[in-house]
């Protein structure tokens, strides 16, 4: 259980990059990536969620 929250703590900081990599498109003179941004927004926020939810009910297992 260790390993697959911290992969979905990985995979949460993964995908919030790849909303900046949409966002910052404009900043190299192209129009913003709403579709990387979005994706990235709803995984990061989806990753970041489900491991601190698993994370809360397994806890007990982290301390021991």
């Amino acid at each position: 259980m260790r390993l697959f929250i911290t992969t979905l703590s990985l995979l949460s900081i993964i995908s919030f990059g790849y909303a900046l990599a949409g966002y910052g498109t404009s900043l190299m003179g192209n129009e913003i990536r709403f579709d990387y941004v979005v994706s990235g927004l709803i995984g990061g926020f989806f990753c970041g969620g489900l491991a601190m939810f698993l994370w809360y009910r397994h806890r007990k297992d982290f301390f021991d």
